[in-house]
This record gives C-alpha cells, sequence and structure tokens, in this order.
C-alpha cells in the first residue's frame, strides 16, 4: 500500500514537472485590453487561473449535487429521531408508571416504547426492563423471568437481569439458585452492592463459610461497608462458623476448626458477647474450663452480659451450691453494683438455698431494673415468687410476684432490630444466631427488653438492657413498689397489687 502511494505521487509529480517544462519552452504573453486597461499574463499563470476556476465550478456544482442528494437522507434520519425521542419518552413514563405500580399502564407504554426504538432486530435492552417490571405488576412471574434472562445476557445489562433472576428464585424459595445468580452479579461486577449482600446471606445460610468471608471482603472493598463495620460483621460470620459445632443441626465443622474461629471473632471484636460465649462453650467441652472462665473475668468490669454470666455459671466442674456462689462472688467484685452481678449471684443463691442473700440480690436487681425499664423483668418477679414461698412459706405473697410476672416486661432477648421478632436459637449457642430466623437479615440481632407487653401480647417497642432510665409516662403503674411488710428483712419488695384492669394487647411490630 505504501508502495503504491508513492508511485502514484512520482507519477503526478512527473506530469506536473511535464507540463511546466512544456510552457517554459513555448514562450509567449497574452494581452488582455478591457476599458483602457491593458493585462500581459504569461502562458503558465493563465493555465494556473483556468485550473483553478475549473476546480472552483467543480467544487460548487459537487455541493449543490450532493446536498441534493443527501436530502432524503436528512429527512429520513430526522423522522428517526423524532421517533427514537417519542420512544425514551414512552419509556420514561413507563418506568414512572411502574414505579407507581400501574401494571396496565406500564405495560402499554412498554409496548410503544418497544415499536418506536426497535430497528430491526436490535432492540435496545432497557425496553426488556420496562417489560420485566410491567410483567412483575401483573403478576407474570414466567414473562418477568424471560425478560430479566434477556437482559442477563447482554454485559451492559447483566447485572439488572442478574438481580431480577436471584429475585425470582428467592420468591419460588429456590434459594441454590439465588445463590448461584448473586455469586455471578458478584464476579461480573465486585461493587454490586445487593450482590454482595445476597450471596453473603445465602452463603452463610448454606454454611458455606469461607465463600460468605469473600462476599464480605467485597463489601468492604466496594464501601458498602467500612473497616470497623467489616471487622464487627466478620467477627458475627466466624461465630456463627463456630457456633455449627455446639448445635444439634450444625454443619459440618470439626471442633478445631470452630476453636479457631471463635478465638479470632473475640480478638476481632471482645465486647461481642455471643463470640466470647460461644469459645467458652466449647472450652468448657474440651475441659479447659479455668481458661474459659478467665475470657468472662476479662471483661466482667467493662462489658458484663446476662449469657456471659450464665456461662460463667455452667462453667464450674462438679461444684456443690456453696463453691458455686463463692466463685461467683469473686466475679461480682470485679462489677459489685451491675444488674448482672446481681443476676448471677441471685441464681446461685437460690440454688444454694441461701435465701438471705438471694433476697437481697433481687432486691437489688429489682431497683436496678425499675431505675432502666420502669419495672422488675419477669424473670425477677419470678425469682421473688420463689424466695416468698420457699424462705416464707407464704403462698399468697409468692402468687402476687408470680401474678405480676404475667404482666412484667418480658426478659431480655436477641431481637432483630429489622422485623422485631426474638430469635430462634437455642441454649447451647447463647440463643443467639447470625441470620434472623423471620426476615433473614444479617446480623440484626440485638440483645434487648421488650417493652409495653402484656401476658399474650406482643411487643409494641424495644428498650436496650442499658442506657437511659425509662420515660416516668411509659411506666406501668402495675411496678409500684410496696413498702416492706413489718418484720420483713430491710429493703424487701413486697410484690405489686394485681391490677383488675383488663390487659390490652399491645401493637404488632410490622417489619
Amino acid at each position: 500500500m505504501t508502495f503504491s502511494r508513492a508511485l502514484w505521487f512520482v507519477i503526478k509529480l512527473a506530469l506536473l514537472i511535464t507540463v511546466a517544462v512544456v510552457l517554459a519552452n513555448r514562450p509567449g504573453n497574452l494581452s488582455l485590453v478591457w476599458f483602457g486597461y491593458r493585462l500581459d499574463l504569461h502562458p503558465i499563470a493563465l493555465s494556473l487561473l483556468g485550473v483553478l476556476f475549473c476546480v472552483g465550478v467543480l467544487f460548487v456544482v459537487g455541493r449543490i449535487i450532493a446536498r441534493i442528494v443527501a436530502v432524503p437522507g436528512e429527512i429520513g434520519a430526522m423522522r428517526g429521531h423524532a421517533r427514537e425521542a417519542k420512544g425514551y419518552q414512552a419509556l420514561t413514563r413507563g418506568l414512572a408508571a411502574a414505579a407507581a405500580g400501574d401494571a396496565r399502564e406500564a405495560k402499554r407504554l412498554s409496548l410503544t416504547g418497544r415499536k418506536m426504538l426497535t430497528r430491526g432486530d436490535k432492540e435496545p435492552r432497557i425496553t426488556r426492563l420496562l417489560a420485566a417490571q410491567a410483567a412483575q405488576l401483573e403478576g407474570d412471574d414466567a414473562a418477568a423471568q424471560a425478560h430479566f434472562k434477556a437482559l442477563a445476557e447482554t454485559p451492559e445489562t447483566a447485572i439488572l437481569g442478574l438481580r431480577g433472576l436471584a429475585l425470582g428464585a428467592l420468591k419460588e424459595g429456590n434459594e441454590v439458585e439465588a445463590r448461584r445468580l448473586a455469586e455471578r452479579a458478584l464476579a461480573a461486577n465486585p461493587n454490586a452492592q445487593w450482590a454482595g449482600e445476597t450471596a453473603l446471606r445465602l452463603q452463610a445460610k448454606a454454611g458455606h463459610f469461607d465463600a460468605a468471608d469473600e462476599s464480605l471482603k467485597a463489601l468492604v472493598r466496594a464501601g458498602a461497608l467500612n473497616a470497623k463495620a467489616g471487622q464487627r460483621r466478620r467477627a458475627a460470620l466466624l461465630t456463627e462458623k463456630a457456633r455449627q459445632a455446639l448445635i444439634v443441626d450444625g454443619t459440618d465443622v470439626s471442633t478445631d476448626v470452630a476453636l479457631s474461629a471463635a478465638r479470632e471473632a473475640v480478638k476481632m471484636a471482645g465486647d461481642f458477647a455471643p463470640a466470647r460465649f460461644v469459645l467458652v462453650r466449647l472450652l468448657v467441652r474440651q475441659g479447659k474450663r479455668k481458661e474459659a472462665m478467665r475470657l468472662i473475668e476479662q471483661i466482667w468490669d467493662s462489658h458484663p452480659h446476662e449469657i456471659l454470666g450464665e456461662a460463667y455459671l455452667a462453667a464450674g466442674d462438679n461444684e456443690r451450691p456453696l463453691e458455686r456462689t463463692q466463685r461467683l462472688e469473686r466475679l461480682q467484685r470485679q462489677n459489685p453494683d451491675h444488674a448482672e452481678s446481681h443476676r448471677i449471684l441471685a441464681e446461685a443463691d437460690l440454688a444454694a438455698e441461701l435465701w438471705g442473700e438471694a433476697r437481697r440480690h433481687v432486691d437489688r436487681l429489682s431497683e436496678l431494673e425499675t431505675e432502666t425499664l420502669g419495672g422488675p423483668s419477669r424473670a425477677t418477679c419470678r425469682a421473688m415468687a420463689q424466695i416468698e414461698e420457699r424462705d416464707r412459706n407464704d403462698p399468697a405473697r409468692a402468687r402476687r410476684w408470680l401474678d405480676a410476672a404475667s404482666s412484667a416486661r418480658p426478659d431480655a432477648a436477641w431481637i432483630c432490630r429489622q422485623c422485631g421478632t426474638r430469635g430462634e436459637a437455642g441454649p447451647e449457642s447463647g440463643h443467639w444466631q447470625l441470620i434472623c430466623p423471620h426476615c433473614d437479615a444479617v446480623d440484626s440481632l440485638e440483645w434487648k427488653h421488650p417493652v409495653g407487653s402484656r401476658s399474650g401480647g406482643t411487643a409494641l417497642a424495644l428498650a436496650p438492657t442499658s442506657g437511659q432510665p425509662a420515660n416516668p409516662v411509659d411506666r406501668p403503674a402495675e411496678f409500684e413498689i410496696l413498702p416492706a411488710p413489718s418484720g420483713g428483712g430491710g429493703g424487701e419488695n413486697n410484690p405489686p397489687p394485681i391490677s383488675s384492669a383488663a390487659s390490652v394487647d399491645a401493637a404488632r411490630l410490622i417489619n
């Protein structure tokens, strides 16, 4: 190609030189006299003027012809642009109709946009998205899935298609397929937050903890979670992995792997009570009771927790009740007036039948709960009923406390902050689990006291187990503390009076 260009250039140059030589060898002049003026021109100059004139004429004629030829195409292009504008306007209105839930209008505008924008067999993928949404609104899942499948086959719209297919699989209860689609979407676009969250949740549910860990790392890299939140979430994921070795229907996780995961979780989030609880339970299973108790002692002064107190109670080896009480008293000295210290000592004293000490701790626990919650919890009322019946042999007073327990605030539990329902994990893992069994939210369980509940009712709101005292307006009248009876021990709390008012069920929490 380069040689032919060079040859053509040489030929043109040779022709130009030949013409110049011929004109130079034939001297002469051309004179033009007009209106008294005389113009003498050399033949070479005249030739150049002639060439320029011819070129100018040819250029003007060519432009006119080209313009005439282009007119039909420009008219067609203008009509095409107008058609395209109408098509995209229909898509915009269709998406708005889909967002408003107008299935009929969304479908009509989808067909209009598809008709306006389709060129031959080429159809813009965005029309598929609107068609899929319209089909979903009409309840035509098969058509919607067909549109999403078409979207998933094109790299530009693959994420949209995969998300629609994954949601459809979840709607059908096919979590295996949904997990596969989410993993495929995450591989195609690591910054897709929905893909990372869906993959993490379904991988953790299926016991694929290594894959879930990779999905979590992708969420952190994408900025969906900051480094601190990512570390906390990873500690929860490792705790769930370790928990599998404790529960009956858990995935096949060996004790060594579970121990390693639990230790790493405690190292990453030392104040995360479930991680420490699971590690303590695993150590106790291996007979490492002293190490297990040290784990709780290390944190009791700063982050005491009810499930850690239960784990500490159970960490002893063939103890007599009095020996257990003495061990718990050493723990209490680290945080002497915390509610959890009084709670576990009251439980130990009740088991040892040390009624005076049990009453003292239950009294103080009731006072602390009244300050923070507006009244004693159900467990505290039941403990006081046991003391009245066993210590004083007073069934009437015990019955009053049991009646009070039926209308008292429920005991603290792991409650989902997304849907407001309780977790369903068993005591072997401290009743904690990574994924809410009701709404599938990940790491959403928080240790809270349901508030405003009555027997047979459902929680109206949630109160954290620590923090500011409850609003006096919200404090039930049933929790008024009566003065101690004559002859009773100092500081004793009488059971509250039995209310004659009919109990009212609290409103249900709506997710």
